[in-house]
Order: structure tokens, then C-alpha cells, then sequence
């Protein structure tokens, strides 16, 4: 069995990612694994402090562990970075003598805790003054049970942060962060805000128009370079992103007088549709949540990775640039079919993106999958392509590396 951490971002009220929680999965077969608490947070910590870095999962953000109350109050959490790691108390824990004194022995040295979907009436009153986020699953209770609750006991509740978990639209976002809310978890972040008619700034326009004519068949460079002169943060950055790539890799020095014709020739086409079409989706996702800037750019290297452990190196350029756009709804809250009313991609990416047809459109699915935990479809498409999932969950690894290297 092939085992792994997947993480799910937390996000504060401006939708910015401040930390993640980490969950241990038994491989893709199953959405929650059958395996013990006990187990599952024993090989969070082996694999962050044994395989994997700490900083090469969450970055600079923090991370919630969840903890079963007996390894709490066994010391498990005690040797952890208490600066980097929020220790999350299971819903299932009784609020015991013994782990009141190891809460008040790890508030005490510095750490965070969060309480998960618990009620005051079970004994965790005395346990508020060292607990800094209480969450609360908006699943499970109604946006009126939780704020009635809430209502009730706001003088005990008045020092922590809430936190709403499996938030899965905007409005429930916008919901919860008006009556007050600090943190937010779910899916409600990928989810499209389309306004009809909407006009797209003219910097928007311009860079759709420069991403529409690096993907052409023949790009005309001239035209190319005339869109990148009309945008001087653009134009600054693939000349500073060109001396870097030419130095690494092929060991060639950029001359100090360098034109953006330059540049274009000493990187070739490939290299530019890659950099532009990057850095368009940067500054497009400027307003948004940086996750799904995040997302779309492992998505992009995802699909990539996919067509050629599949045997289809041909359509991996292609692959790419289908994640890399899947969330282009979301980014500009205009539906993909407006949008390649006004742009024009590869024939496979848009027939993916919206026909919901071709085979770069089940790697795209198979990301999304993977994203959502839904490992019962996962597993099906696994079977369709006969890939191994521990080639599969490699690659998304190598995939949220890679992103996480182009966002830093």
C-alpha cells in the first residue's frame, strides 16, 4: 500500500493561505483511511521529520496536526516546532484531567491549539484560556445552530479564532466572515463567481491577447513582442526570468543591452508560451486567493506529467496548458465559453475545458480527484489509464513541488 500526506489550505478573511492542515492517506483507494488516529498522526510526524522537510509541505505557513487525546497527553506533539505546528484536538477526545495539564504544559511552551467541533457543555470551558481556534463543520450544523451556539457562549469564546471548515461556495464564505468568522477550510475557493456581460480591464484583455498569440501554430514574434512593450512589469520580469533560465542551463551570459527581441530568440517558442502563459495567470490571479494560482499551476504540471506516463508525450504541451487554465472561470468570473469567444487556445485544450471531452480532460479530472479526495473516481480512472497509483501520487508530489518553486 502507498501512503501519503495530502494538506488542505486555511485560509484567513482576505482568502490568503496562512497555514494547512496535513492528512495522512492510505493510498487512493479509500477517502478516509482504515487505519487508527493514533496511526495516521504517527506517520504524519515520521514523514515530516524523516522523509519529507517540514518547509517543502506547508512553505512558510504553519500546519494542523490532528491528535487523538491520548498521544497528546502521552508527549507526542511535545518535541514538534511549536512555531510551525497547530495541534488540533480530535472531536472525539473527553476533556480528561490528564489532558487539561498536557494543554496547559504545550500552551505554556509556545503552541497553538485548536479545538475541533466541540461543545462547551462537555467540560472544555476550563480548556478555553489555552485554546486559540475552535472549529466548527458547516456540513454538520446549520449557519443558525452555529451562530445561535456561538451567540450563547460569546464571552468564553470572545479570546479564540473560529474557524469554518467544509465551506464549499462563496456565499457561505461571505456568510460566515459577516457574522465573524476568522479562518476558513473547503473547496468554495475553485468555485466560479460568473457575471454575465462583464468587461475585462484592458490589462486582462491585453494579456489573454499575448497568451492567445504565443499558443498559435506560428506565433508572429513581432506581434508578440509589441504586447510585451505595452507591459513593462511583464517585459521586466521574462528578461530577468530569460538571464536566469540561460545561465542555469546552458551556462550562457545575457548581454547587459539585451532587447526583448533578444530575449525571445535566446528562449524559443516553446519556453515563451511556458513563461507567458505563467506569468499572465500571476497577474490575472492577482485579486484572488493565492491558492488557485497555486492549484492552476500544479494542475498544469499535473496534466503535463500524466500525458507522458500515459504514452502521450505529444499532447503533454497541451496537458499543460489545460490545467493550467482550468481555473481561468474562477480567476476572471467569466464562463470558458465567453472566454474563448474572445481568445483562441489549442483546438484540445478548449474542447477539454468546455466540452468536458478528450483525453487531457480526464488527466484534468484526475487532478481535480486528487484535490477533492475522491478516490473511489480517482481509482476508476487509474484503471482506465492502467497507471499505478504510486506513480500517480509521485507525480502530483513532484507537481506541488514544482508549483510551489514557481510561486515562491
Amino acid at each position: 500500500m502507498y501512503s501519503f500526506i495530502a494538506r488542505q489550505p486555511v485560509f484567513d478573511k482576505s482568502m490568503s493561505t496562512v497555514a494547512y492542515e496535513l492528512l495522512f492517506r492510505d493510498g487512493m483507494t479509500n477517502r478516509f483511511p482504515d487505519v487508527s488516529p493514533e496511526y495516521a498522526t504517527t506517520q504524519i510526524i515520521s514523514d515530516l521529520f524523516m522523509s519529507i522537510s517540514l518547509p517543502r509541505l506547508v512553505g512558510d505557513h504553519s500546519c494542523f496536526i490532528n491528535f487523538p487525546a491520548e498521544m497528546i497527553v502521552q508527549g507526542y506533539a511535545d518535541t514538534l516546532p511549536h512555531d510551525k505546528v497547530v495541534i488540533e484536538i480530535l472531536e472525539s477526545a473527553e476533556p480528561s484531567d490528564e489532558l487539561f495539564d498536557a494543554v496547559r504544559r504545550l500552551f505554556g511552551w509556545g503552541f497553538k491549539i485548536a479545538l475541533d467541533d466541540f461543545t462547551l457543555e462537555k467540560g472544555w470551558e476550563r480548556f478555553l484560556p489555552y485554546i486559540s481556534i475552535v472549529k466548527f463543520d458547516v456540513r454538520a450544523y446549520s449557519f443558525e445552530e452555529i451562530t445561535q451556539y456561538i451567540n450563547q457562549h460569546k464571552n468564553r469564546l470572545s479570546k479564540v479564532k473560529l474557524l469554518a471548515e467544509k465551506v464549499e461556495t462563496a456565499e457561505e464564505f461571505e456568510r460566515f466572515k459577516a457574522f465573524g468568522f476568522d479562518l476558513y477550510q473547503g473547496y468554495f475557493y475553485s468555485k466560479p463567481e460568473i457575471i454575465k456581460n462583464k468587461r475585462l480591464s484592458p490589462g486582462k484583455v491585453l494579456q489573454l491577447q499575448l497568451i492567445q498569440e504565443v499558443n498559435t501554430t506560428n506565433p508572429d514574434m513581432f506581434k508578440v513582442e509589441n504586447y510585451l512593450k505595452r507591459d513593462l512589469t511583464l517585459s521586466y520580469t521574462m528578461m530577468r526570468y530569460t538571464k536566469n533560465v540561460l545561465f542555469k542551463n546552458r551556462g550562457i551570459a545575457l548581454g547587459k543591452n539585451a532587447t526583448i527581441r533578444d530575449t525571445l530568440l535566446y528562449l524559443g517558442i516553446n519556453e515563451v508560451r511556458r513563461f507567458v502563459s505563467i506569468s499572465c495567470l500571476t497577474n490575472m490571479a492577482d485579486v484572488k486567493t493565492d491558492e488557485i494560482y497555486h492549484m492552476s499551476l500544479v494542475r498544469g504540471r499535473f496534466c503535463e506529467l500524466m500525458s507522458k506516463k500515459t504514452g502521450n508525450a505529444a499532447l503533454a504541451s497541451d496537458a499543460f496548458f489545460c490545467g493550467l487554465f482550468s481555473l481561468l472561470d474562477t480567476i476572471l468570473g467569466i464562463s470558458m465559453e465567453d472566454l474563448f469567444l474572445q481568445i483562441l487556445l489549442p483546438e484540445n485544450v478548449m474542447e477539454a475545458l468546455t466540452k468536458h471531452e478528450g483525453v487531457i480532460w480526464h488527466y484534468l479530472n484526475l487532478a481535480r480527484f486528487y484535490e477533492e479526495q475522491d478516490w473511489e473516481n480517482a481509482a476508476a480512472l487509474l484503471d482506465t489509464f492502467k497507471l499505478d497509483q504510486a506513480n500517480v501520487i509521485g507525480a502530483m508530489k513532484e507537481s506541488i513541488e514544482w508549483a510551489d518553486r514557481i510561486a515562491d
